[in-house]
């Protein structure tokens, strides 16, 4: 990653540099705003207890599945999410309330992954985190000039299939998932493409690219 970009995201982490992104609708309406978290957040009970309630409330969507407490919560936001350099997560708020969250991960000088949309609340629009996702990789673009964003999706998990796609993301390819079981819980292993999988569990990889008419939102 260039230095810049890996400064520009430090200094958001840290809180030395505030950004608040707006979410319009298709008629180019505020529906609502993105504001990443940082490292002032470690701080706040309250917020840590509402990502460790959407995480509970949303687990068979990831592929680690464990029970979550504030204070599991809390280590992974100060030794994973702000220590990495290489993601960020943006809360996402409608009508003055949180209602989830989506962020991306695995920053490069070429490609990124999308990660951890998750809607805590149904307030605001029905199309809120269709319009947020299109707005995150918007400003990936502009911001870091990348080429390729990716996701991952669980096959079951039809509506983040359906707002992926409407995002833009194009290619769908199925990989089979192996259950590691550890003793917090869960982890499912990605298998090569098109491969079988022993728990009959899969998953989608997809993918934008930037550079090509495939994605209109440039």
């Amino acid at each position: 990653m260039k230095l810049q970009y890996q400064n520009l995201l430090n200094d958001i982490i840290s809180g030395q540099t505030s950004l608040n992104l707006k979410i319009p609708d298709e008629n180019g309406l505020t529906v609502g705003e993105m504001v990443p978290l940082n490292k002032n957040h470690l701080n706040d009970p309250e917020m840590i207890q509402l990502l460790t309630d959407w995480r509970n409330h949303n687990m068979e969507h990831f592929l680690s599945q464990f029970v979550a407490t504030p204070e599991r919560t809390h280590i992974w936001m100060r030794d994973v999410l702000f220590k990495k350099g290489d993601q960020l997560l943006f809360l996402i708020r409608a009508n003055e309330k949180l209602v989830g969250h989506f962020g991306f991960k695995n920053l490069t000088t070429n490609h990124v992954l999308l990660d951890n949309a998750m809607r805590g609340s149904r307030d605001g629009h029905p199309k809120l985190f269709t319009f947020a996702g299109k707005v995150l990789v918007d400003w990936l673009i502009r911001m870091f000039s990348i080429e390729r964003v990716d996701a991952y999706v669980m096959v079951e998990n039809v509506a983040s299939i359906m707002m992926s796609k409407q995002i833009g993301f194009k290619d769908w390819h199925k990989y089979p998932l192996i259950k590691e079981v550890t003793k917090s819980g869960i982890n499912w292993k990605m298998g090569a493409k098109n491969g079988l999988s022993p728990d009959l569990k899969y998953c989608y990889k997809s993918e934008i690219l930037t550079n090509t008419l495939a994605y209109p939102y440039r």
